[in-house]
């Protein structure tokens, strides 16, 4: 309805209700913003989230930084062999 009152934006200005129609559209803004962005600012609280999405985010990296921690460590049994002599 918002998007065809701007469509049709003289003719509502003619009519007198352009100033109703951007009331309407900033408390739809409002309602739409406080639906969205209340559960992820409640949710931003908690450690937990924070834990989660930063393993979601990076646990491809995660396993591949174990699978190369292990190329690289080589085997002990070589290690301390090494040190022996």
């Amino acid at each position: 309805m918002l998007v065809i009152a701007q469509a049709l934006r003289p003719v509502v200005k003619k009519a007198g209700f352009w100033g109703s129609v951007r009331t309407l559209a900033r408390g739809y803004e409002i309602v739409m913003g406080l639906l969205l962005f209340t559960p992820v600012a409640f949710l931003a609280w908690f450690p937990f989230v924070s834990e989660f999405q930063t393993r979601m985010l990076f646990n491809q990296a995660f396993s591949r930084g174990l699978q190369i921690s292990r190329i690289l460590g080589g085997h002990r049994k070589d290690r301390t062999s090494r040190h022996k002599e």
